[in-house]
């Protein structure tokens, strides 16, 4: 499983966030490799209404086990079935 980490900035209204504002996002495909996954990765986004996206960090989880994070945890077995799914920290960027 591809797991991605960036930035995004909302471009739109949203009840969660403010527009204009920049949140991180980790993201996981269950497609890859990375570099075949980006126009996904960026389509996936911007239909939820975000965009200028940079993407940070990218690498495989092998085991799931690793993952430790309850949220995390529920995007990975979702990306499982749907084969992508993504979590926004609530708390914007300054």
């Amino acid at each position: 499983m591809l797991i991605i980490n960036g930035t995004a900035e909302l471009m739109q209204d949203n009840k969660e966030f403010t527009k204009g504002t920049r949140h991180e996002f980790n993201m996981f495909s269950r497609d890859m490799p990375f570099e075949q996954q980006l126009s996904q990765i960026e389509e996936y986004l911007v239909t939820r209404g975000w965009d200028n996206i940079i993407v940070h960090n990218n690498g495989v989880i092998e085991n799931p086990t690793d993952i430790t994070h309850k949220v995390l945890q529920k995007a990975f077995e979702k990306a499982l079935q749907e084969g992508i799914a993504v979590t926004i920290n609530n708390q914007a960027l300054s």
